[in-house]
C-alpha cells in the first residue's frame, strides 16, 4: 500500500501540509502542552506518519517521501553542526574529553562484537551496527544520516527508532532516578573547572526574529549538500548518498571556524524541526506487518549493542578515575545528543557540567557519520560478512 509511486485521495497540496506543518504544531506545543513533551514530538511524528498511512484509501506518494527524507538530512546536519566552537573540544577539561572518547570507543566496539555474535540471525545487521554506532555517539540525526547513506528500508529504520524510545525512556529514567546514587560509590566527586561559554550559539537567538538569519543558515545548508551532490556527480558520474553525507559534515566542520556561522540565529532549532519532518515522512513509507515480524530480533540486537557500550564505558571510566558527574553526562552527550544535557545536569545539581556536556554531544553529531558509516562499510564487507 505504501510503496506504490502513485497516490489516490491524498493531494500532493494534503500531503504536503500534513508532513510540513504537524512538526511545525508539535515544536509550538511541546513548551506548552505536557503530554507534547512528556511523549516527545520524534515518538508523535513516527505515530501520526505510520496511522496516517494506514487510514484506508490513503496512499502517501513514494517519491514525494523519497524526495522529503533525503532533503531533509542533507540540510539539517549542517544546520545543527553551525552553532558549534569545536575548535575549544581540545581546551575543556581532561576528563570530559576522555570519557566521551570511552564512550565513542565503547559504541564501536560493542556494534562490532554484537554483530559478530547475532549478524547471522538479522540479514541488515551490517547496516543496524552502523546506525547504532551513529545514534549512540551523537543522537538521531546520525542515525538519520548514516540510514540515508546506506540506502537503509523504511521498515528498518522506523523498527530502529521504535527499539530507540523503549531502550532510551529505559536508560533515561535511569540517568535521572538511580544513576549518581549507584555510581557514586564506585567514582569519584566531580572537581568544578571554568568551563569555556561559547560551545554553542548566542542565547539571545531564541528572542530574534527567525528571517533572516534562519533563511540564510538553511541557503547556506543548501549550498553545502549542492556542492557536494556537484562534487559527488564530477568523481563517480552518480551522486553518492554517503560521500554527500561525509563531505556535508565535513564542510559543515569547516564552517564553525567563522564566528559569523556559529551566530547564525535558529539554525539548530530549524535543523531539530527537519528531523521532525524525516520522522513523520519515514512514518509514512513503515509496514506495520513487517515491523512486528522483525521487531524481536532488533530489539534484542539494539539491546545488546547499548548494555554492552554503557557497560564498556563505566569499565573504561572507572580504569581512568572519571568523575560520577563526567561520567554519566558524557554518556548523556553520546546516547541522547546535545537536548537532554541540560535535563541531566539539572538533575545532577551541577550547572558546571553543561557547557562540557554540550560541547561533547555536538562533537558528536560531527563524528557520528563519520563513525556509522565506516562500521557499516567494514561490517557489510566479505572479510566480516562471510
Amino acid at each position: 500500500m505504501n510503496g506504490t509511486p502513485g497516490f489516490v485521495d491524498v493531494t500532493l497540496l494534503a500531503q504536503l501540509a500534513f508532513l510540513f506543518g504537524l512538526p511545525a504544531v508539535l515544536l509550538w506545543a511541546e513548551p506548552r502542552l505536557r503530554l507534547v513533551a512528556l511523549i516527545s514530538p520524534v515518538v508523535l511524528c513516527y505515530a501520526s506518519g505510520i496511522v496516517a498511512a494506514h487510514m484506508p484509501g490513503v496512499r502517501f506518494a513514494a517519491p514525494l517521501a523519497g524526495g522529503i527524507v533525503a532533503a531533509s538530512v542533507l540540510i539539517a546536519v549542517p544546520l545543527l553542526l553551525f552553532p558549534a566552537n569545536l575548535k575549544h573540544w581540545l581546551r575543556l577539561a581532561r576528563p570530559t574529553v576522555v570519557s566521551f572518547g570511552l564512550a565513542v570507543a565503547a559504541v564501536c566496539i560493542s556494534a562490532v562484537v554484537v554483530f559478530l555474535l547475532l549478524g547471522p540471525r538479522l540479514p541488515v545487521a551490517a547496516d543496524v551496527s552502523g546506525m547504532l554506532t551513529g545514534l549512540y555517539t551523537g543522537g538521531t540525526p546520525n542515525m538519520n544520516a548514516v540510514a540515508l547513506a546506506r540506502g537503509v528500508d523504511e521498515n528498518t529504520y522506523v523498527l530502529l527508532n521504535a527499539t530507540d524510545v523503549i531502550l532510551g525512556s529505559i536508560y533515561l529514567l535511569f540517568l535521572m532516578t538511580l544513576a549518581k546514587p549507584l555510581l557514586a560509590r564506585f567514582f569519584p566527586a566531580f572537581e568544578p573547572v571554568a568551563p569555556r561559554s561559547d560551545v554553542t550559539q548566542d542565547s539571545s537567538a531564541g528572542h530574534r526574529a527567525w528571517w533572516p538569519g534562519g533563511a540564510v543558515a538553511v541557503l547556506l545548508s543548501v549550498l553545502l549538500s549542492v556542492l557536494m551532490a556537484g562534487l559527488s556527480w564530477l568523481l563517480l558520474g552518480r551522486v553518492s548518498e554517503a560521500l554527500v553525507i561525509l563531505g556535508i559534515t565535513t564542510l559543515a566542520i569547516l564552517c564553525t571556524l567563522s564566528p559569523w556561522v556559529r551566530q547564525l540565529p535558529h539554525s539548530y532549532e530549524t535543523g531539530q524541526y527537519l528531523l521532525l519532518v524525516f520522522c513523520i515522512t519515514i512514518g509514512t513509507q513503515a509496514n506495520i506487518e513487517h515491523m512486528l515480524q522483525a521487531g524481536s530480533m532488533v530489539l534484542l540486537y539494539s539491546s545488546c549493542v547499548l548494555v554492552c557500550a554503557l557497560l564498556l564505558h563505566v569499565l573504561g571510566a572507572r580504569l581512568f578515575g572519571i568523575d560520577v558527574d563526567t561520567l554519566i553526562i558524557t554518556s548523556t552527550a553520546a546516547i541522547y545528543g546535545p537536548p537532554f544535557v541540560g535535563p541531566i545536569a539539572r538533575v545532577l545539581g551541577n550547572r558546571d557540567v553543561v557547557v562540557s556536556g554540550m560541547t561533547a554531544g555536538v562533537c558528536g553529531l560531527a563524528l557520528g557519520n563519520y563513525l556509522g558509516l565506516a562500521i557499516a562499510s567494514l561490517l557489510s564487507s566479505n572479510a566480516l560478512a562471510h
